[in-house]
């Protein structure tokens, strides 16, 4: 069985449309939405679709303790913000048994603009020859390989990059197609150039050295 685990914090606008778009592709899958404290009506949407937790607030947190209850043989974490398309997850069972220790989707994110593309292909680059997966890409690996990892790294922000390296450290990672679309909700709050130049900018302080508790501080302010 997989088992699929969602952080949620304050999303009611866009849960019910991920959620119901999801639920095709779950069949006896189990799912497994974590709270990290909203004040909206989040988790009562969730409720409706799955087993509703709650945690500490943070990402990291979330996921840890959505994986600490999951039953399923295989972990699968999703944004919020996401739908898979119909035979990712086949597609994902695949890799996992040609020998893959785990990995991502390629992403596509619902807009129209041409720098859309852009943002799709380095991401998918990122994913297919630096293996670093974000959940926007969604993360997948078997349960065993998510306990020899030891979850998520504590901290506030860029948990997957920590999470990735000690994945590539098992095996081989893949990309997988059908794939993942992504809502273009942030980029169109923001700016696409304005949101996307920021997301490289705090990738390229981590790589620099730069702590995570301060990127955290430069990610909310520029939210």
């Amino acid at each position: 069985m997989l088992s699929i685990i969602v952080p949620i914090l304050n999303e009611a606008k866009i849960l019910e449309k991920m959620l119901s778009r999801l639920q095709p592709e779950l069949a006896n899958h189990e799912l497994i939405i974590v709270d990290g404290g909203s004040s909206d009506a989040s988790v009562c949407i969730a409720k409706k679709y799955g087993r509703v937790l709650t945690s500490a607030r943070g990402r990291a947190k979330q996921l840890n303790a959505g994986a600490a209850a999951a039953t399923g043989d295989t972990l699968l974490f999703l944004h919020a913000d996401i739908w898979l398309e119909p035979g990712a997850l086949s597609a994902m069972e695949r890799a996992l048994s040609s020998g893959y220790v785990g990995g991502g989707f390629r992403q596509k994110i619902d807009g129209k603009n041409l720098l859309y593309r852009v943002i799709e292909m380095t991401a998918n680059l990122r994913g297919e020859y630096l293996k670093v997966f974000y959940g926007d890409s969604g993360i997948f690996l078997a349960r065993s390989d998510f306990q020899k990892i030891g979850g998520f790294p504590d901290v506030p922000i860029l948990e997957e990059m920590g999470f990735s390296k000690k994945l590539r450290s098992l095996g081989q990672t893949t990309l997988v197609h059908p794939g993942i679309h992504l809502s273009a909700r942030r980029w169109e709050a923001n700016g696409i150039v304005r949101t996307t130049l920021n997301n490289w900018l705090i990738t390229l302080l981590y790589f620099l050295g730069v702590s995570p508790e301060k990127l955290a501080r430069l990610y909310n302010h520029i939210r």
